[in-house]
């Protein structure tokens, strides 16, 4: 059984420096980071980030693009751009994945480019490009459907799907039926916790009452070599505590690995 990779995205520390990322991230035992592309410069650099990446000894594979509402602008506007531009950057990284957004429903270019170009051009820059599940959003008494993949079954066009655990919970969707549903398409997965409350809550695990045991569980039996991101809510106290972040994070590392089944020992 081959060991799972367990990565720690940069976006809890989208205030704070990149290198502060991968410093935490090299220090709690991680075996890489998930580069969120952000507002910040240094983020939209491959060169800047690969001496940060080098000099931290860690590897960048995953490169989750800009298609957040506060980076609209980053990389263009266009969603098609912005994936192209995101994979390069990504081939210049080493990484083998690129993740974006589901198309708004308004998006019909984008759409069309995902089911019928993503898998060409990712494969072009020797990775995969990705879609994550997202989640209706509510705007005063209604919730509309803005994304075109707020559900499993919206996915199953897509040949590569990223499963997000807290996207899940605030649609309302059980997380084993979501693996039924797109396990066999899943290359990645972004994990925390949720404890029912309003709104993407991204919490640390064991904070909330997702079943995360079980479904990690299946994916441990399901696929030959688990790519997992700990996309975690960081409060800025709890940043700002440097030896009880590492500790913290340490501590969640550990309980994924333990919840997946495989060795910490293998794994450290």
């Amino acid at each position: 059984m081959s060991v799972p990779r367990v990565l720690l995205s940069n976006a809890p520390f989208h205030h704070r420096r990149l290198e502060d990322a991968f410093a935490v991230a090299a220090e709690a035992g991680f075996d890489g980071v998930e580069l969120m592309v952000t507002g910040d410069p240094v983020t939209q650099d491959a060169a800047a980030v690969a001496a940060i990446a080098a000099a931290h000894r860690l590897p960048v594979p995953v490169v989750h693009g800009p298609f957040l509402l506060l980076t609209r602008r980053v990389l263009g506007t266009d969603p098609l751009e912005k994936a192209a531009r995101t994979c390069v950057m990504a081939a210049a990284l080493g990484a083998d994945l690129v993740i974006v957004h589901p198309p708004f429903r308004w998006q019909h270019e984008f759409r069309t480019w995902l089911r019928t170009d993503a898998d060409r051009v990712g494969a072009a820059h020797g990775l995969r490009i990705a879609v994550e599940n997202l989640y209706p959003v509510p705007l005063g008494p209604a919730t509309p459907r803005l994304h075109t993949a707020t559900h499993p079954e919206h996915l199953t066009a897509h040949r590569h799907v990223v499963l997000d655990t807290s996207h899940l919970a605030v649609t309302g969707i059980d997380l084993g039926r979501a693996w039924d549903v797109v396990g066999e398409q899943t290359v990645h997965l972004h994990v925390s916790d949720h404890d029912g409350g309003w709104g993407d809550r991204h919490l640390l695990i064991g904070e909330g009452h997702l079943p995360l045991a079980p479904l990690l569980g299946r994916v441990s039996r399901d696929v030959v070599a688990p790519s997992i991101t700990l996309e975690l809510h960081l409060r800025r106290d709890q940043l700002d505590d440097r030896a009880a972040l590492v500790r913290t994070l340490r501590e969640q590392r550990e309980r994924c690995l333990d919840m997946i089944g495989r060795p910490l020992a293998a794994a450290a």
